[in-house]
């Protein structure tokens, strides 16, 4: 009687050695009972997911055979028609003729409506014909973007009222000695009239970062519906602006302006202002 109970006392202490991972384990899985150690996201992945979007549209851009587009970022300014666009429910655009934003992606700063989308990427994968580059939101990596669809004739003689704009936050590009910021922020006013020979416009975009300011004047004409006008060293390394104009509405029109400002420093900051004008 004694023998038996030891024995089952010895099956029911293998039972539960079994059933607790004991003895050997072969295989690539973990042992049971034992949760496998987590794998950490790739660093590009962590920094990306950590970054959010901000701002909003109140309708999808329509885009039409007159869109136009401009892209800044450290190294970028791209302007031009714009032959293609994809825009995400957020209301970002993640595409812009052949330069596309994928994977876990973030947008600062959405605005826009049918007639125009504005916006600054900061997280995700950004591919262009030169190549592909991963944003992190963690630096001052970026690119500005605005959407707009070129009037289809310059209107008859009039002067408009503009609006106090949207901005993006700009961004470092280059220069400089000890950047004190990744980021600033912006601000302005804009003026636009219209006569025969087309459109003047005015105003400034004055940036803003740590305690240093700079001011970017927006003088220009704009000779056509497809002109974009560039004023100052826009594409020289200094202060300037990438001015073009489109509709935005019942006899209202988007004024758009991709800017750099250069601050005393000598570090430089780019972005987009767009106003409306009515």
């Amino acid at each position: 009687m004694n023998n038996k109970i030891l024995l089952s006392l010895s099956l029911l202490s293998l039972a539960l050695l079994q059933a607790c991972g004991g003895g050997g384990h072969s295989g690539g899985g973990a042992p049971a009972g034992v949760a496998p150690t987590a794998v950490a996201p790739a660093q590009g992945q962590a920094a990306a997911s950590a970054a959010t979007n901000s701002g909003s549209v109140s309708a999808a851009f329509v885009r039409t055979e007159r869109a136009r587009y401009q892209l800044l970022g450290a190294g970028v300014q791209s302007f031009g028609a714009l032959s293609a666009s994809e825009q995400a429910p957020s209301g970002a655009m993640t595409r812009l003729s052949d330069t596309t934003l994928t994977g876990q992606s973030a947008t600062r700063e959405i605005s826009g409506d049918a007639n125009f989308a504005l916006g600054r990427w900061v997280a995700g994968t950004v591919t262009r014909g030169s190549g592909a580059e991963m944003l992190t939101g963690k630096d001052n990596r970026a690119y500005h973007y605005i959407a707009l669809n070129a009037l289809a004739a310059m209107p008859t003689p009039r002067s408009t009222s503009c609006d106090a704009g949207a901005f993006t936050a700009p961004t470092y590009v280059g220069g400089g000695i000890g950047v004190a910021a990744d980021s600033g922020s912006a601000g302005g006013a804009a003026t636009l009239a219209f006569d025969r020979d087309g459109a003047m416009v005015g105003g400034a975009v004055t940036v803003s970062v740590g305690g240093a300011a700079e001011t970017v004047k927006l003088d220009a004409k704009v000779a056509t519906v497809s002109s974009t006008s560039i004023t100052g060293r826009f594409l020289s390394g200094g202060s300037g602006a990438a001015i073009a104009l489109g509709g935005h509405g019942d006899k209202a029109f988007v004024l758009a302006a991709g800017y750099v400002a250069t601050l005393p420093s000598g570090a430089r900051y780019a972005g987009i202002a767009k106003f409306r004008c009515s």
